[in-house]
């Protein structure tokens, strides 16, 4: 007679009530049969419990619970040894696909976890959601022994990571509001917890989760694995684990790094730390890559560009370090491993030098900046054809250069964004001139994200700082939008919803944009047509911009009764024919 468990049973029960005379045969039958005959006097129990009004599924569940509480309490008792174990182990893995009846075969496995045999390991894998429930102990064993199953899992993890869209927008933002919050919300990931969990503060597991990141990293160098990996360490450091932090050799730049990017300096000492880690390091080798892993995290790379953006303009002002071109020069040689990374980790190969082009790039970029504020001044054609050449072949002098652009939008210096824009859009890289080679591939993706990250960031300080300006102003107008916004969402779908975003916020402002509203609707409505007429609808995306541009028409349509309500043409077919 089999167990009266699982999906199984279902049919067995459904025979014996078709075969039985009447239901409560089918009842006394199965009683009978499977010894669970109601004892003496409980027929009256039932009624009692009936009329006070308690139901018999929570009656049976209470008892369920109990005997699971009783079950587990003498599992866990030191009395129950290996003996008993092996007495019950087997006939209790029945159970351990009914979650109301789990708990016993799983604290069974946690307690006697160098018992369990191969075939009773190899079962558990097969079904995840069983595993997913499995002691970690156990897990453990498991994931040590089969490090394919182990790196799929966490392969899986690692999507999840990488396409949470709050740590895209994160990760793009170049001037948070506070670096210590962004390094706090991603140490608290979901995610982060749970490889920390899978750990728990085994090194072996420690350095298979690394191992995995580096694998994938290989072929998909997303800056999300940089920022996990720095992550996970610094948690560790956190908790002082030393059996972890003292075996990755990464741990002090890490934490030198991490300790630059909190206090938002970098100095002589912190140099002198960053440069004691490299010593005995040989280019070309796998910690020189772990290295290079590390500064691709943006949160440093991006600390590092702004460093050089800072240490040129004070050059410009008389107030630079008397070591001011040591500082650049260590600093672009960081940015230049950050820049290499994939090219290292997929070849195994030496990083080049740093571009040497780029000494003339920032007295180039110093010149611009003595024509900060200056609404007549002209940028001579030799440095214009320097911007040009360098932003299109260098990724560092494309993030230097980003953040000056943002550091100039933050001062509303819209002289400068008149000269320096442009670069931006002259320099955009083309995805349909992509070349098949997977290094041209990479290079091409860093490209993108560089100046995607620098336009989500200056949209937001748009947000935050210039809506009116944007859109009473001439200067602004022509500049900001006629010039460059509808320019660069052509180029890039993701681009073109967070200009749509953009447009959104007038209509969220409140009284204050009421008089706005009145004389520049038309404006924004003309924008809004244009913006979608002729902006970048990349298919993939295609869903998240028919989104916001119905958010656009709805948040018209109820600001202030509807009385500036818009319908832009152009948005209204594209709605149409994407619904």
């Amino acid at each position: 007679m089999s167990e009266l468990l699982g999906t199984a049973a279902a049919a067995q029960i459904r025979d014996r009530f078709t075969q039985s005379s009447s239901p409560e045969e089918a009842i006394r039958d199965i009683q009978r049969d499977y010894g669970l005959d109601i004892l003496p006097g409980m027929d009256a129990i039932y009624m009692l419990l009936d009329l006070s009004g308690c139901k018999r599924a929570e009656l049976h569940s209470a008892c369920l619970d109990a005997l699971n509480q009783a079950a587990v309490a003498r599992i866990q008792s030191p009395e129950f040894g290996v003996q008993e174990f092996e007495q019950v182990f087997r006939r209790s893995l029945s159970y351990i696909s009914i979650p109301e009846l789990q708990s016993i075969p799983m604290t069974l496995l946690k307690k006697f976890a160098s018992h369990i045999d191969q075939d009773v390991l190899d079962t558990l894998k097969q079904n995840l959601e069983v595993f997913e429930q499995c002691p970690v102990n156990v897990k453990q064993h498991i994931w040590k022994q089969d490090e394919s199953f182990f790196q799929e899992q966490i392969l899986q993890m690692l999507n999840m990571y990488h396409y949470d869209d709050d740590l895209q927008e994160i990760a793009m933002n170049l001037r948070p509001d506070s670096y210590q919050d962004v390094l706090s919300t991603r140490r608290s990931h979901p995610i982060v917890i749970k490889l920390m969990e899978i750990i728990n503060g085994d090194p072996k597991l420690y350095f298979m989760v690394l191992e995995t990141i580096r694998i994938v990293f290989q072929s998909s160098p997303f800056p999300s694995l940089c920022s996990i990996r720095v992550d996970l360490l610094m948690n560790y450091h956190e908790k002082d684990n030393t059996d972890i932090i003292t075996m990755d050799e990464c741990h002090r730049l890490i934490w030198s790094l991490d300790t630059c990017v909190r206090t938002q300096n970098m100095d002589d000492a912190i140099i002198e730390k960053i440069k004691e880690c490299f010593d005995d390091v040989t280019n070309g080798t796998p910690l020189y890559t772990d290295f290079a892993i590390v500064l691709m995290d943006p949160v440093i790379s991006n600390f590092l560009s702004a460093c050089i953006m800072r240490w040129l303009r004070n050059n410009v002002h008389d107030d630079a370090p008397e070591n001011l071109e040591q500082l650049i020069n260590y600093s672009s040689k960081l940015l230049n491993l950050a820049e290499h990374a994939p090219f290292a980790a997929r070849t195994e190969k030496k990083i080049p030098r740093v571009d040497k082009d780029l000494k003339e790039y920032w007295k180039s970029l110093c010149k611009l900046m003595l024509l900060e504020n200056k609404s007549k001044a002209t940028i001579k054609p030799v440095d214009s054809e320097t911007q040009s050449i360098m932003l299109a072949k260098s990724d560092i002098a494309r993030k230097v250069f980003a953040e000056y652009v943002i550091d100039r939008t933050i001062e509303g210096d819209i002289a400068s964004l008149q000269r320096l824009l442009p670069f931006i859009v002259e320099t955009l890289p083309n995805p349909a001139s992509t070349t098949t080679t997977t290094n041209d591939n990479s290079n091409n993706a860093a490209y993108e994200y560089t100046y995607e990250s620098f336009i989500y960031t200056f949209i937001n300080i748009l947000m935050k700082k210039w809506l009116v300006e944007c859109v009473m102003d001439d200067k602004w107008k022509s500049t900001i939008f006629n010039n460059f916004l509808i320019h660069v969402a052509r180029w890039n779908t993701r681009v073109h919803k967070q200009v749509v975003i953009l447009l959104m916020k007038y209509f969220v402002g409140g009284v204050k944009h009421q008089r706005l509203l009145g004389e520049k609707i038309g404006l924004i409505a003309e924008w809004a047509d244009r913006l979608c007429q002729q902006g970048c609808k990349d298919e993939k995306y295609i869903h998240e911009l028919h989104e916001v541009y119905q958010r656009l028409l709805t948040l018209s349509e109820s600001t202030f009764d509807g009385q500036f309500r818009i319908a832009p043409p152009s948005v209204l077919t594209f709605l149409e024919n994407y619904s």
